[in-house]
């Protein structure tokens, strides 16, 4: 066989593999979108059937207000029905979608049993909102007792028990097919992994193959010295360009680690606040106040999580290069109670307490406030992790000249010797650390000294004076402090 078509041959088999590696990546690619459509579908309902379960807490609540102060909180029940009519339009179209975008009679079967889930659930608030429009009309002819007795009976007692019974099972069952949609991807994760690396290694032997074959041919060829002098020199060129794309490799390969790494340090701690104040939310004896508060700060907290997740995606897209701040005047004293108040949800789990001690005058600065916030919350995690359990952190605020001086100090083992010097290096974990588990990767003081020095200050960080570690960012003032 002439080289020429041994060299055919070789091609025909890198197109081969290069084909079919492409078609793995499509279907990897589709088995991956599919997955997240269905959780994100699961994620949508398992929300409506929550908004439902308040919204019918509501709708119990201003039935027993119409009966209690009369006619003059008839609004309000027509605003709670009307709320409640709209959420189980919304649940119904979520469930429709469900079923709509599924392939293949089992799978629809299978989501059949939602439909009539909603189906009931509906039909049960038609019934209680009978029985409740019942107890208002016993009540306008002056029967009172008949009235409270159909509220407690059949609007109440049934809210309390078959409604909340029907939202809890239909819950669960979201909950149940989330997990199986995770173990399922799981799984294709798994299996087109191997048969990638078998793939590879398969690819990786022929092409080794058909090269070798094909360099016999071609050394049989060029047997004159300086036909192999020529080729000597055209592999010596092969090999610098490999190396060169080998080198660019490598360095594509650190900036996506390292860029992982970000993503993984960025959103641990939104998340954990997140499920914090998800958890004081759901507490069954929860005061309507605090609940509010805790949704108000999970909708800020999943409203800055996007923000993050762009900002991330942008970082990706401009190849690592530095996001710009959007500066403005600022008062530094919300910044730390903003951080601090997230890091309340942080120490909860450690019981450890957060002590501010704020400088009297309102501090100002040129700050970006969410990055801003974002480095005073890496120190405050920083010495949550390393206090004891039952211990305190300061974070104390002092001016001197024109800058402020913020310095966070906890109680735990402080730093070793040797410590100091590499703490902002990104991946550097101390060795004096405390709970290994939470740990982390090392890159949270190195972000932080990023945020601090693009805003025209400094960080460092010691040990205290008894115990512990001291974490002292510092920051220009904006002119004059003012009132």
């Amino acid at each position: 066989m002439t080289l020429r078509r041994r060299s055919l041959v070789l091609l025909t088999l890198l197109v081969f593999w290069l084909a079919y590696f492409i078609g793995l990546g499509v279907i990897a690619f589709g088995q991956a979108g599919q997955t997240v459509q269905r959780i994100d579908s699961v994620h949508q309902r398992l929300e409506s059937l929550i908004e439902v379960d308040g919204l019918a807490n509501g709708y119990s609540g201003k039935v027993a207000e119409v009966l209690l102060f009369g006619r003059a909180a008839m609004p309000a029940l027509q605003t709670a029905r009307l709320g409640l009519e709209r959420a189980f339009v919304k649940l119904a179209q979520i469930t429709r979608d469900q079923v709509s975008s599924l392939a293949g009679m089992e799978a629809i079967q299978d989501q059949l049993s939602e439909v009539e889930d909603t189906r009931r659930m509906l039909e049960l608030y038609h019934a209680i909102d009978l029985s409740a429009a019942r107890a208002l009309v016993a009540q306008r002819d002056g029967g009172g007792a008949e009235a409270l007795a159909l509220f407690q009976r059949d609007v109440q007692f049934r809210i309390d028990n078959e409604f909340a019974a029907l939202v809890q099972d239909g819950m669960q069952g979201e909950r149940n097919e989330l997990a199986a949609q995770l173990a399922s991807a799981e799984r294709t994760r798994s299996i087109l992994l191997w048969l990638a690396l078998g793939s590879a290694a398969l690819a990786v032997v022929s092409i080794g193959f058909a090269v070798l074959w094909l360099q016999r041919a071609r050394e049989r060829q060029l047997r004159s010295a300086q036909a192999y002098e020529q080729l000597q020199t055209e592999m010596e060129g092969r090999t610098r360009q490999l190396q060169q794309a080998n080198e660019r490799l490598r360095d594509l390969d650190r900036r996506r680690a390292q860029f992982l790494a970000d993503v993984s340090h960025e959103l641990r701690t939104p998340l954990t606040i997140l499920r914090g104040e998800a958890d004081v939310a759901l507490r069954v004896k929860a005061d309507p106040a605090e609940q509010r508060q805790s949704l108000e700060r999970i909708q800020g907290q999943a409203a800055e999580l996007g923000q993050l997740l762009d900002d991330l995606i942008s970082f990706a897209r401009s190849d690592a290069e530095p996001q710009e701040l959007v500066l403005a005047e600022t008062r530094l004293e919300d910044v730390i109670a903003a951080a601090a108040q997230e890091g309340e949800t942080l120490a909860e789990p450690r019981e450890v307490t957060i002590d501010l001690k704020l400088a009297d005058a309102a501090v100002h600065v040129d700050a970006d406030f969410r990055r801003l916030k974002q480095a005073f919350i890496i120190g405050i995690d920083n010495a949550i992790k390393h206090s004891p359990p039952g211990e305190s952190i300061s974070i104390v605020s002092s001016l001197e000249d024109d800058h402020v001086l913020v310095r966070i100090e906890d109680h735990g083992p402080g730093l070793a010797e040797g410590d100091e010097e590499h703490v902002f290096d990104r991946f550097y974990r101390g060795r004096n650390g405390g709970d290994p588990i939470s740990q982390g990767l090392g890159i949270g003081l190195s972000i932080a000294k990023d945020i601090v020095e693009r805003h025209g200050g400094s960080i460092a960080i010691g040990n205290g004076a008894e115990t512990g570690a001291v974490l002292t960012i510092t920051l220009p003032l904006r002119g004059a402090i003012k009132p």
